[in-house]
């Protein structure tokens, strides 16, 4: 590799430090082929396409990149790639290879003693039990991550870590400690200069607000944190949080914020082939068509959401559908 390449990568690791994953994908998508070797260019630019929520491209990328012969020394690429391939899946809502490339992460990292990667498997194998409504399961992962996280002093997978135990204890019902994750969440995420675990942590607080009967506070949170995955181009999150306000408009009875804001998120998971993200906004859109006495279209958004659900295994948010009685 010439000098010129050697600047090149090492400016393109910098920004990956600072989260400026744009940045990123700009400095090494022209070094990128569509085929290529398990080389840092590829694997790190790979991981920008992942934050700037264009996990099918990632996924096509990483595909690529482990079907070729190995032929680079470096095994922590190998196993960054494995363990993303696993996070792109999970976000497009393919979860048996989600699973799979998981498993076959957590393997490689015992394996080869990466302590770090070991964490973040498990921290992602733990989102998946929790989608599929394996509670216990889901935090017996979170909490085997944790004391890895806190060792090698890695704030923000600490603060991923403490938002997805949020996650769960929110779906178990026990609020206060549901919102006592995402504060620590929220705390970590500044500690370690990370904009968008920050916004995540705050809009499961503004979920936790909602539940406790706040909407204004739920739709004001959410609402600054879209603005925040805007500026940050990261559309997923954003379809989140968008949700999040339609939610909370809905229960203030304010039904056309509350459709606009659900349309949106829909266009943006659509346009990423975010299909959880697409399938928990029609669940919720439905009940602002219940609301309205619109039973017809809420059957049809409950329908299409329960496709979704039952395709991918969402297991924990199927149930929820089910709750609305539309079935």
């Amino acid at each position: 590799m010439d000098s010129l390449q050697d600047s090149v990568l090492a400016s393109a690791r910098e920004r990956a430090a600072a989260g400026a994953w744009p940045e990123v994908a700009t400095l090494l998508a022209p070094r990128v082929q569509a085929r290529c070797s398990m080389t840092e260019d590829a694997v790190l630019l790979a991981e920008a396409i992942l934050y700037l929520g264009e996990e099918r491209r990632a996924q096509e990328l990483l595909r690529s990149v482990l079907s070729e012969p190995r032929t680079n020394p470096d095994a922590s690429l190998h196993r960054r790639a494995v363990n993303m391939l696993g996070v792109a899946c999970f976000a497009l809502g393919e979860l048996d290879e989600a699973v799979s490339a998981l498993n076959s992460a957590l393997e490689l990292s015992a394996r080869d003693d990466d302590p770090a990667l070991l964490a973040k498997a498990t921290n992602n194998l733990g989102a998946i039990a929790n989608l599929q409504g394996r509670y216990e399961d889901a935090l017996w992962h979170y909490r085997l991550a944790l004391p890895t996280l806190q060792r090698v002093g890695d704030r923000r997978r600490l603060a991923q870590a403490y938002h997805n135990i949020g996650i769960t204890f929110r779906d178990t019902g026990e609020l206060d400690e549901s919102d006592e994750h995402e504060r620590r969440a929220i705390e970590y995420a500044t500690e370690g200069g990370d904009s968008r675990l920050a916004a995540m942590g705050r809009v499961g607080r503004g979920e936790v607000a909602l539940r406790r009967g706040d909407a204004e506070l739920a739709e004001t949170t959410a609402r600054l944190a879209c603005e925040e995955f805007e500026r940050i181009s990261d559309p997923l999150n954003e379809a989140d949080a968008l949700r999040l306000v339609g939610a909370a408009c809905g229960v203030q009875q304010r039904y056309e914020n509350a459709l606009d804001a659900f349309d949106r998120a829909l266009a943006l998971a659509r346009a990423r082939g975010h299909a959880l993200a697409e399938a928990e906004t029609l669940r919720d859109r439905a009940t602002v068509w219940l609301a309205r006495s619109e039973r017809a279209r809420a059957r049809e958004d409950a329908r299409r959401a329960a496709e979704i659900f039952d395709r991918v295994g969402a297991v924990g948010e199927r149930e929820k559908l089910n709750g609305l009685g539309l079935g």
